[in-house]
């Protein structure tokens, strides 16, 4: 799951926007409502790839979202975060008249994680659609946000991105089909008719190429993990946050599992995971089927929050059990240049409980923690 419905916090960051002259010229910004242009989305709606690996414009909010953790040849341990956002802003179904009226904005957001230097760093971006400032094509996965960019080409994903001398160029390659989350690949969230998204991922991406840092470029491997997902945004007017975990098991299993958080702080019925076999095979999980146990806590000195910082994760029809420990305890995105949504997203280990033998390498996602900025205008829902 990445950053649910991280697009409809830009009702907010509107104020940030570089182009906010230009913006002023919309006559307002389209609510999430179905209009014109944003349709509910179709159970029955066959899903195709490499098509619907690209944008839907019918989509009120989309993301795409990569993870990763990479070794290079002198023993570096490295974690990364690209992901690239599209929000509507005009319910219009046809192209909007003026060349100056923003039809989408794209975001994204570029984080890095050095293990040993026990360092993290990230940067933000945010355009309207334009040549050589961002796009996403409806075809096939091509996005990009100036020269941030994933592609899918002949069945492989490339991505590049770059911050302050520092670059990564990774050529990702599936060892798993794609997996669609929850019945027909549409993953709810809450109980009203609009709080779901059509949740696509490519679980296991075998990872190639160049990490540059320091004036020095280095060859690195690993694994990756690739999400996309679109829909109307919202994630119910009743949920306070979510923690969402993305697991590579060294037995050749991937699980993914998200807790939905009420008001209260309790997971709600609305939490789900799946559990990709080493064949591929995607067996769905229900709240019921997985426990999370939090054992220690971080508070950030950036944002004031407290965020869970271990868990003990089971899955008792899987057989699994684990420890999944932050390689870096700050790893906290404050996207004030953005999407103003305050959130922690990690390299982690997994472990055998209450021990240091290896089970696997993760990355998590935790937000709502930061009081009301926490999830940007999610509080609108």
């Amino acid at each position: 799951m990445k950053i649910l419905a991280v697009a409809l916090a830009l009702a907010g960051a509107f104020a940030l926007f570089p182009f906010e002259e230009t913006l002023a010229l919309d006559s307002r910004i389209e609510s999430t409502k179905t209009n014109g242009r944003f349709k509910p989305l179709d159970p029955k709606q066959q899903i195709l790839f490499p098509r619907d690996h690209g944008s839907h414009d019918d989509a009120r909010v989309e993301w795409w979202y990569v993870t990763g953790q990479l070794d290079t040849r002198s023993g570096k341990r490295l974690g990364y975060q690209l992901t690239f956002f599209r929000t509507g802003i005009s319910g219009d179904a046809a192209p909007r008249a003026s060349a100056f009226a923003a039809r989408d904005l794209f975001l994204a957001h570029f984080a890095r994680t050095d293990v040993q230097a026990g360092t993290f760093r990230f940067t933000e971006r945010i355009h309207r659609t334009g040549v050589g400032a961002a796009f996403a094509r409806e075809d096939r996965l091509s996005v990009a946000n100036e020269d941030w960019r994933l592609e899918e080409v002949g069945g492989q994903l490339v991505l590049f991105a770059s911050d302050g001398g520092e670059e990564i160029s990774l050529v990702l390659t599936p060892e798993k089909p794609p997996v669609l989350h929850g019945a027909g690949g549409l993953s709810r969230k809450g109980p009203e008719s609009e709080a779901v998204s059509r949740y696509v991922s490519l679980t296991r991406l075998r990872s190639e190429g160049w990490w540059t840092g320091g004036g020095k470029s280095e060859a690195v491997t690993g694994l990756s993990w690739f999400d996309h997902e679109w829909g109307s945004g919202s994630i119910g007017k009743d949920t306070a946050g979510w923690d969402w975990f993305a697991l590579h098991l060294l037995d050749g299993r991937d699980l993914m599992l998200y807790r939905m958080r009420g008001s209260a702080g309790s997971p709600t019925r609305f939490s789900a995971g799946t559990l990709v076999e080493k064949d591929g095979r995607a067996i769905p999980l229900g709240a019921s089927d997985f426990t999370l146990e939090e054992t220690a806590r971080w508070k950030s000195a950036a944002s004031g929050a407290s965020y869970p910082a271990r868990w003990v994760l089971r899955v008792p029809r899987a057989g699994v059990a684990a420890e999944v420990v932050p390689l870096v305890k700050d790893q906290e995105l404050v996207t004030g240049k953005s999407t103003r949504v305050t959130y922690w997203e990690g390299a982690c280990d997994v472990t055998v409980p209450g021990s240091s033998a290896p089970l696997g390498r993760a990355y998590v996602e935790m937000t709502g923690y930061a009081g009301t900025g926490g999830l940007g205008a999610f509080s609108l829902n």
